[in-house]
């Protein structure tokens, strides 16, 4: 949250609330004072996810597309690995060690865990295909083919398709009750089963919509710069200064005007 944060805090900077018919008093500017201490926060935490959590799936988002958070390259390279050393899977990227979300050993019923029972889920974790795509997706903004190749290749036989032969994204895939033990004693001989969320017509969003921009993107039919506006992506070194930003909803006299 640390890093999402400050991301949308660097890219809101210097906007026009009322375009080009703004003046300086509707320009959106952040106080640098905090937004350091926000840069600093973020940095002395990574390449851990917390103090509590070793690492996290969910850093790919912040590290990478869509807050490209992270300005330091080492400190990206030693998080991203860490990342995908303790976390990947066959069928996708644990969300955590230890995450007991929708094992077959999670209690449904109750909002919260016992103590100590975490140990439980180790190594039972469920896997979620859905970092595939942002590994993926990273591979395009970072102009790493074989990472895109890599991860579209793991992609493929996790996907569901539909009776009309559309591909679908499941949102997770579990141990089943009868092979946990198994899958303990040898980690990852066990087949994992796909969630019903993403599968029998019931999607999930998240996942599909992602996959629709991986796979434009992979094929280039779309490039970083249409659905990252902002360059956020673009190294803090390479970015132009620009002074001033304004939204492009401009009406249409003002467009046959420019």
């Amino acid at each position: 949250s640390v890093g999402l944060a400050k991301a949308a805090l660097e890219a809101i900077n210097g906007f026009n609330l009322f375009g080009n018919q703004g003046c300086s008093w509707s320009v959106i500017f952040v106080d640098l004072d905090a937004h350091n201490r926000n840069r600093q926060t973020l940095c002395s935490l990574l390449p851990r996810e917390s103090r509590s959590h070793n690492t996290d799936a969910a850093l790919l988002p912040c590290i990478s597309y869509p807050a490209f958070a992270l300005d330091d390259e080492v400190l990206f390279s030693q998080t991203l690995d860490k990342v995908v050393r303790k976390l990947k899977g066959k069928y996708g990227f644990k969300r955590f060690l230890r995450d007991g979300y929708r094992t077959s050993l999670e209690d449904p019923n109750r909002c919260y865990y016992k103590p100590a029972e975490i140990k439980l889920f180790d190594g039972i974790e469920c896997e979620f295909p859905i970092f595939f795509l942002y590994m993926m997706i990273d591979g395009v903004f970072r102009g790493n083919p074989k990472q895109v190749q890599e991860y579209q290749d793991l992609l493929t036989p996790v996907l569901h398709h539909t009776t009309e032969g559309y591909p679908v994204v499941p949102k997770y895939y579990y141990v089943p009750a009868d092979f946990v033990e198994y899958e303990k004693n040898n980690p990852g001989s066990q087949k994992r089963f796909p969630s019903n969320c993403g599968r029998d017509g019931k999607l999930f969003l998240w996942g599909q919509a992602l996959y629709i921009i991986a796979k434009l993107l992979a094929d280039e039919l779309i490039s970083p710069k249409d659905i990252d506006p902002v360059q956020r992506y673009v190294p803090l070194k390479d970015q132009r200064n620009v002074s001033m930003r304004f939204s492009n909803q401009v009406d249409s006299v003002s467009l046959r005007e420019v």
